[in-house]
């Protein structure tokens, strides 16, 4: 096995966490954001930061009404969303800089911090995994060769 192999594997985990920076407010483009939105949105894009990062591949497809349907119920844990204000939110969001416009032009929506944060978090844990498979495997041999 090499380290690659740890990293992939880390990939397709949901990291247990949100790196929620103490200077987040500082965000220039959240500043903006809020300056223009108000908090509202800047709570939106906190939750929507945290449903993310708990999917699998830290995506929503809205490809078709069905995923914008979804991500408009999934937002409305806490306010009610509906289907156009969820689309509303989501353009505020493209046009302050907030989302992978990569993926949004696929149709799928990716909020650039997410998708950093859970790379670094695959990385960690690889490491952690690798380094410890590393140590048992330098054991292993080392009772074989006894």
């Amino acid at each position: 096995m090499d380290e690659l192999a740890f990293l992939e594997e880390a990939r397709r985990m949901c990291p247990r966490y949100v790196r929620h920076d103490v200077t987040a407010h500082e965000d220039d483009s959240l500043c903006a954001m809020v300056e223009d939105k108000g908090m509202g949105h800047y709570g939106l894009y906190w939750l929507l930061v945290e449903l993310l990062t708990s999917r699998k591949g830290h995506i929503y497809d809205l490809s078709d009404q069905r995923g914008w349907k979804r991500l408009a119920y999934d937002l409305s844990c806490m306010t009610d969303v509906s289907v156009p204000k969820c689309k509303a939110f989501v353009k505020d969001l493209y046009d302050y800089g907030l989302i992978s416009t990569e993926h949004f032009d696929e149709g799928m929506l990716a909020i650039k911090r997410v998708l950093r944060d859970s790379e670094s978090y695959a990385q960690y844990v690889a490491k952690k995994k690798y380094g410890a498979w590393k140590t048992n495997q330098k054991k292993r041999d080392a009772k074989q060769d006894a």
